[in-house]
């Protein structure tokens, strides 16, 4: 009888070790596949900067268009940001860009993976639009895409490298804590 009760026990301990095991290893699955999702965001800001720039070039839009444009664009994940961004400027409340800008950017910090550094090169970016003439504007489109380039260059290590550790190192937490468990 007690031999069946420790069997019982055992099992449950088992299922239980199981469970935290897999848990941790979809917890380690899930901060790895925020380094990609970042890499990617990256690269659709950098997309989306090109956009900009050939709107620009062409002299066709306004800012408020070239954003509203791209925010119907639902494959990126700014589209909202750039949907508020141009509601805002087609308002006559008398509101500047950097106005604008600070009401909308909380936006990119919720719905992005996007690092503060990365988030604050594209607010420059934004705040000198429109403030000069277009060769100017497109030069400082093209310095962004570099800079974010480079930046693509750090996600990508930080995938190969931050991702893969913490995904290995969270399974691997949770395989020491389920057999300390048993």
């Amino acid at each position: 009888m007690i031999y069946m009760k420790r069997d019982g026990i055992l099992e449950i301990k088992i299922i239980l070790v199981g469970m935290l095991i897999g848990c941790s290893y979809l917890v380690g699955e899930d901060i790895s596949k925020r380094y990609i999702k970042r890499h990617k965001q990256l690269n659709d800001l950098i997309r989306v900067l090109e956009i900009m720039r050939m709107d620009l070039a062409f002299g066709m839009y306004t800012l408020e268009e070239i954003f509203r444009n791209i925010s119907l664009k639902d494959e990126y994940d700014f589209s909202e940001f750039f949907l508020k961004f141009a509601d805002g400027l087609a308002k006559e409340d008398g509101k500047t860009i950097d106005e604008i800008l600070n009401d909308t950017v909380d936006i990119l910090y919720k719905n992005t993976y996007l690092k503060e550094n990365e988030i604050e090169e594209f607010k420059k970016l934004i705040l000198s639009l429109g403030k000069s003439e277009v060769e100017s504007q497109e030069r400082l489109i093209d310095l962004t895409v570099e800079n974010l380039k480079k930046l693509t260059i750090e996600s990508k290590e930080d995938i190969k490298n931050k991702g893969n550790l913490y995904k290995k190192l969270i399974t691997f937490s949770g395989i020491c804590i389920g057999i300390i468990l048993i």
